[in-house]
């Protein structure tokens, strides 16, 4: 008998890559974003045979259903005037007058072009091919788990993902024993750590105990069988990809959030120093030190340490326990714990800040991708793809794979390529589907292609044969609905023709503007030449800005500079006594480009050294050492300036020239009819 569509294993679903923008090399590539449509909108436009043109341009008409859907989701929060809409048209024209000479020159056959745009596709298309409906379903239940963290025991039967029957039944029965004993009162812990007990290695030091954890921090069929039982409840056994568990939900909370917390960590290399100095320097910071700079000076954590200790944004499970409880107990910013020992050492915590779990609305996209990364995105899958069987007729015909097991049973460990020998067994109908035959030597093909992916060491040639054909089902499924995604959804079909025209309008540019204004060095020189009396340096001051701990600080390094010594030497000394004494800044300021710069050129109108001003609990004063009057800038000075202006103009002349050659008509009634 052929294996069951519906209970085989489907392909996995992959997590979206980065979002297309993440590919351009510039952000001067606005002109392009704004007709970019990179949201995967659910709102429907009308095709272009159902409203009338707004614009023709180079012999090809846009329909205004088109152009309103673009200018739309471009323009979310602007209201729908006359004014905007020709405004917006303007770009619009640039835009397309661009895409049309990308297409004149072929840019859109190129076989990297196609590749990229069939890479979006794949990305563009995901969201279309799965039950959107469900996915909504999960996505509300993940999201009321993350507002509630459970702690749970388990037993683990391990059990490889493929296993076979006979080892499989092992595993089960292994586990029902474990449930059987835990009924009949044995305690759990001792059963998890006995010999024969759980397979997970941690059992023997926490008895199966899994802490705190919330939704996603497990696998989903674990993490749906703890939120649903009952405090005090033991359940299973549950199939994960890992074997079998056994589970005793513990205790239920609210969620608590994230923290940002700092701490001080000592190493326990001596225990007996090691508990002295925390204790010290907890002394310390209850008379008022500073935590950051001590703990920059003290910490043995070398990767908080240079941030005054500061840690990652952490909540429930993240941390060792004894860890998060103590800095979870801080009630309010800044605060700061006991010390506190953990297996790594002794801590002090400070608290810095606190953020509850976000909303619904908030957390939407990330839950969303947590979903297509855990096993979650093979249920809205499944249910996809056996609403694609019903939609598309799918038949499946008995006994049609008999010769394929046959042929796969005949291997040994190592997969031989099948080959039917008999027309007639080849060209036997498989399924049909959408009213199309699809025989069994289109399957044999397909399981020959991907046959470096199959195992078959173990496994019966039935349960080799039958993963194979649900997952080449699954596939011609996705592909008949794939094909048609531009025909059923008009916001897709849209999507992809601003992907087709963004990419096309990125690579011209590129070629056209940006890349040439950089390299084009005698058009950079000419343009320079040009328009050099508008590139001049303000009025500009060579300072030393000088930040002292106080007043004592201040009057020491006033000193040497006002005898002209070495500062340098003399502000080593200082910071090697204490670090945060002095802090020297040097540089050459145009006016309005440094406030400290400013303030000394504003009391002393030139040279010389201002008084000391009180500021934020430091002493501030500056040294004026030149003051320069306003003068031309070498090209060297403002390259990066001249590179920007000469691709506007590079941008204009080219727009120019386009419009002066192609001809267009805005067709404004149409146009101003938009609402």
């Amino acid at each position: 008998m052929l294996p069951k569509f519906a209970t085989g294993k489907s392909i996995a679903m992959q997590h979206l890559s980065p979002s297309i923008l993440t590919t351009f090399k510039s952000a001067t590539l606005l002109t392009c974003a704004l007709f970019l449509g990179l949201s995967t909108s659910t709102v429907s436009a009308q095709g272009p045979e159902s409203s009338a043109s707004v614009l023709t341009i180079g012999g090809e008409k846009v329909n205004s259903a088109d152009f309103a859907h673009i200018f739309k989701k471009n323009n979310r929060e602007s209201a729908i005037t006359a004014e905007a809409l020709d405004t917006y048209m303007e770009l619009f024209i640039n835009f397309k007058l661009k895409v049309l000479e990308a297409r004149e020159l072929g840019m859109d056959t190129a076989q990297a072009f196609v590749n990229e745009l069939a890479g979006y596709r794949t990305q563009l298309a995901r969201p279309y091919l799965t039950d959107n409906q469900l996915l909504e379903s999960l996505v509300q239940e993940a999201y009321a788990r993350t507002q509630e963290e459970v702690r749970a025991h388990h037993i683990l039967i391990r059990l490889p993902e493929n296993a076979g029957p006979t080892d499989t039944l092992h595993a089960w029965n292994r586990a029902s024993a474990m449930m059987e004993r835990l009924v009949s009162g044995e305690e759990f812990e001792a059963l998890a750590k006995s010999k024969g007990g759980s397979d997970d290695p941690s059992a023997r030091d926490n008895g199966g105990d899994l802490g705190w954890f919330r939704a996603f921090a497990m696998v989903y069929s674990f993490e749906d069988a703890v939120y649903k039982a009952q405090i005090g409840d033991v359940v299973g056994p549950i199939r994960t990809r890992f074997g079998y568990h056994v589970i005793r939900l513990d205790d239920r909370r609210e969620a608590r959030g994230e923290i940002l917390a700092a701490h001080i960590m000592v190493k326990p290399t001596n225990p007996e120093e090691a508990k002295a100095k925390i204790h010290e320097l907890h002394l310390q910071i209850s008379e008022g030190a500073d935590f950051a700079s001590l703990a920059r000076q003290h910490s043995d954590d070398q990767s908080t340490k240079s941030k005054g200790g500061e840690l990652p944004w952490f909540g429930t499970g993240r941390m060792v326990e004894a860890f998060e409880e103590a800095a979870f107990a801080l009630v309010n910013a800044g605060d700061i714990s006991v010390p506190i020992q953990t297996e790594f050492g002794w801590h002090i915590i400070q608290r810095l800040d606190y953020k509850p779990t976000p909303t619904l609305e908030e957390s939407r996209k990330d839950i969303e991708k947590r979903i297509q990364r855990d096993s979650r995105s093979e249920l809205t899958r499944r249910s996809f793809i056996d609403q694609l069987a019903a939609n598309y007729g799918l038949e499946l015909k008995d006994d049609a794979l008999d010769k394929v097991i046959d042929a796969v049973a005949g291997m040994d460990s190592v997969w031989a390529p099948i080959e039917l020998t008999k027309k007639r067994d080849r060209k036997k109908v498989l399924l049909v589907l959408d009213d199309e035959k699809v025989r069994v030597q289109d399957f044999v093909t397909a399981v020959n292609q991907r046959a470096a992916r199959i195992k078959i060491k173990g496994r019966s040639a039935e349960q080799i044969v039958d993963e194979a054909f649900n997952g080449f089902v699954d596939d011609l499924l996705i592909a008949e609905e794939d094909v048609r995604l531009e025909q059923k959804h008009d916001a897709f079909r849209l999507l992809m023709e601003e992907y087709h025209d963004g990419i096309l309008l990125f690579e011209l540019t590129d070629r056209k503007v940006w890349s040439k204004a950089v390299k084009d060095s005698t058009g950079l020189a000419n343009f320079w030449t040009t328009h050099k009396n508008e590139y001049l340096w303000d009025t500009r001051v060579s300072a030393r800005i000088v930040h002292a701990s106080d007043e004592a600080a201040a009057a020491r390094i006033r000193a040497v500079i006002q005898s002209d010594g070495d500062v340098e030497t003399e502000r080593r000394e200082m910071i090697s006594v204490d670090p945060l004494s002095i802090n020297i800044e040097r540089g050459s300021f145009e006016l309005g480009s440094n406030e400290w710069a400013d303030l000394g050129f504003s009391e002393l109108g030139g040279i010389g050294i201002t008084k000391n001003w009180e500021i934020d609990g430091q002493i501030v004063f500056v040294q004026v050492r030149e003051v320069t009057a306003p003068i031309g800038k070498t090209l060297d000075e403002v390259r990066g300036k001249v590179i920007a202006d000469y691709q506007d103009f590079l941008e204009t002349t080219w727009v120019d020239a386009l419009r002066a050659r192609t001809p267009y008509t805005i067709h404004t009634d149409v146009l101003h009819g938009i609402q």
